[in-house]
């Protein structure tokens, strides 16, 4: 039998960020629906369902391609200005076919005189057999990697 120590995880991450730290806090925290026009090589949609920011949060939907496949990500997005962190707790898509819960968390700060924004996926796998999420944490690099770039082109 499975122990829940062997089915909870968390992986980390951390991108440098050459863009401004608070317009890219801003994209990233759902104020703006601007993602799929900025990297619609990663995300092709995005829809906004607004409820109570201060106690609910607001829930996206996402389409995103990954591993050159179309998948969906359903979530309640948080977040807090003061802190600059982002959190995003899966509510359906893809990602629930393997895990029981899924949370991507990001952190926009300043370290060692620069900008980062780390980020971390927090997950309950449904069973043993199911994979470590390492794939979206990847992807999730590479996007906010592009993300960045987007907000700094000419």
């Amino acid at each position: 039998m499975a122990t829940s120590s062997n089915l909870v995880g968390k992986l980390e991450g951390k991108v440098t960020l050459n863009s401004n730290p608070e317009e890219f806090f801003r994209i990233v925290g759902g104020r703006a629906d601007q993602l799929a026009d900025l990297i619609n090589h990663k995300i092709p949609s995005e829809e906004h369902h607004e409820v109570d920011r201060k106690t609910e949060g607001c829930i996206k939907n996402w389409s995103y391609i990954i591993d050159g496949k179309v998948e969906v990500f359903k979530a309640r997005l948080k977040d807090d200005e003061e802190t600059k962190t982002v959190t995003l707790e899966a509510l359906d898509g893809d990602c629930m076919k393997h895990y029981k819960n899924y949370v991507i968390t990001y952190i926009v700060s300043g370290e060692d005189g620069s900008n980062v924004v780390k980020y971390s996926v927090d997950y309950e796998k449904l069973s043993e057999n199911e994979p470590t999420p390492t794939h979206y944490l990847e992807w999730l690099g590479h996007m906010l990697k592009d993300l960045d770039a987007s907000l700094v082109k000419p």
